[in-house]
């Protein structure tokens, strides 16, 4: 963990840039004694919201995104350098409206020659605030990478043609197809000023940002690569033919298959499977826990090749690596999600896949689909700071559906990988597996209050009242958990919240 220290002021209130100052020429100064400032506004949170955003740090603007932008020197203290100074936000919504802030920033980093500060906005009861990211805050090359001056395209050419000599002509196509794609969509909204062009844009660039901003901190995996180029070619054959969704949230598929009616569906030469997700500000990205979502409805269906398929292609897409001696599987997020850092693991996609790769097996009798079980269980082991997903919490285990914060329990992720395991262990009756299942039953009987409002259900411990669809799925997965534990406890819980669904003039669940 780098070292970043945040300290704290009995705040003298700084008019510009408190310790930084910016000079053109520093010639009367040491050079030695001087360094220099960049900083940078990071791809994260609440900059999805904004339509535009500037970042005001004295006489200095920032309106790019993971673009570090000189803005002045400190003076060297001893082996640490203070850094100072006032940010000021402002930024306009997808709707227009003015949103502002202001924070005096202070931190200690290490001695060095050049300093990067990485800024994230965020949302906090419904207020615009600014933090520093202390992870990719620190002294460039040393600390911090100097690729953090590359552009997201070059930063992504360096790490692909280190795997493989150069780029590949599809990916390095597909790179000029997508510049072309947002370069017309930034020109239509230059001509026109409808911002559904601007948002096309940015959404349509977000998937060389994202792995363009990961491409300047890690090296990439084939994984990684393969990852790109498949939500690369998505977005170019969706923006090739539509602007954005103007839903916040839309599900976009490239084939005949799909379980619900609501998917928009893309015809062209990329033919898979995995439903994609789009999000606002994120253009898409395909996410394992919707395609484990509809293989499960598959195999309840009895529609098995369908399941199948889904399985196969999602198989491509595994990560592999080891942790003491014991060989694990995860599947990875490629896109910002609320707080995220890329990649990310959802507990839901790995017991739920643990659960139907096993299936799979009992299904075809294919030893591979019970490897890949094997390994997604597997991963149940591995620590949170290595992309685990089980939470010590007071309740006992808990399964993240989002395993970058661990303090929020979900409740349906957490029961859904419940339902994962215990398909796991109905197929293979590994210890193993009873007893991550049965660690998971008791977590949940101990901390289901937390969820009871009183006259509803809560998504999560940290969010409100639930929508009807979770609300109805809580019930739907009590009802379950009562049904293979036998457990009278759980099915209490799924009349009361059904009873709910009476007192507001709903049609209650069948529960028989």
């Amino acid at each position: 963990m780098k070292e970043v220290k945040i300290i704290t002021f009995i705040a003298i209130i700084m008019l510009s840039l408190g310790c930084i100052t910016v000079e053109d020429n520093i010639s009367h100064s040491p050079p030695n004694e001087k360094v220099e400032v960049y900083i940078q506004v990071e791809e994260k949170s609440a900059i999805f919201e904004f339509s535009s955003f500037q970042v005001e740090i004295g006489n200095k603007t920032i309106s790019e995104l993971n673009k570090p932008v000189f803005v002045g020197y400190v003076q060297k203290k001893g082996n640490e350098t203070e850094i100072i100074f006032v940010a000021n936000v402002k930024a306009t919504d997808w709707y227009g409206k003015k949103i502002t802030s202001k924070k005096l920033i202070a931190l200690k980093l290490p001695a060095g020659e050049r300093a990067l500060v990485t800024l994230e906005l965020y949302y906090e009861d419904e207020t615009l605030m600014i933090k520093v990211n202390p992870y990719k805050s620190g002294i460039i090359g040393k600390t911090i990478p100097e690729e953090i001056f590359m552009s997201p395209e070059e930063a992504l050419v360096e790490r692909i043609q280190e795997i493989y000599g150069k780029i590949p002509p599809k990916i390095f196509d597909e790179m000029q197809r997508n510049r072309e794609i947002r370069e017309k969509f930034l020109e239509e909204y230059t001509n026109t000023g409808n911002i559904t062009y601007l948002r096309s844009y940015r959404d349509s660039f977000y998937v060389i940002r994202v792995f363009g901003e990961m491409a300047k901190w890690k090296e990439f995996s084939d994984l990684d690569v393969k990852a790109f180029n498949v939500t690369l070619k998505a977005n170019n054959e969706y923006y090739s033919l539509h602007p954005s969704p103007q839903r916040d949230f839309s599900v976009v598929i490239f084939s005949k298959d799909t379980p619900y009616y609501s998917p928009i569906r893309i015809e062209g030469s990329l033919n898979i499977s995995l439903p994609f997700l789009y999000y606002k500000g994120r253009g898409l990205s395909y996410y394992p826990v919707s395609a484990l979502h509809w293989a499960e409805i598959y195999f309840q269906r009895g529609i098995y090749e369908k399941a199948l398929r889904i399985l196969n292609d999602l198989h491509g897409f595994v990560y592999y690596g080891e942790y003491n001696g014991e060989e694990y599987a995860l599947f990875l997020n490629y896109f910002h999600f609320e707080n995220s850092s890329i990649p990310w693991v959802s507990g839901y996609a790995q017991g739920m896949g643990a659960g139907l790769y096993a299936k799979a097996y009992q299904l075809t009798g294919k030893k591979e689909y019970l490897k890949t079980a094997k390994l997604l269980l597997n991963s149940f082991d591995l620590p949170l700071d290595m992309n685990g997903v089980v939470a010590n919490t007071k309740y006992g285990a808990w399964y993240l559906e989002y395993n970058y914060n661990s303090n929020e329990l979900v409740l349906n992720g957490h029961i859904i990988a419940l339902q994962g395991l215990y398909y796991y262990w109905e197929v293979t009756k590994e210890e193993k597996a009873w007893k991550l299942f049965q660690e998971g039953v008791e977590s949940t009987k101990k901390g289901l209050q937390l969820f009871d409002t009183g006259s509803w259900s809560k998504y999560s411990n940290i969010h409100g009242d639930a929508s009807e669809f979770y609300h109805r799925l809580h019930i739907r997965l009590l009802k379950w958990l009562y049904n293979v534990t036998n457990d009278e406890y759980f099915l209490h819980y799924a009349e009361k919240w059904n009873n709910y669904l009476i007192y507001r003039g709903l049609p209650p669940e069948e529960l028989k």
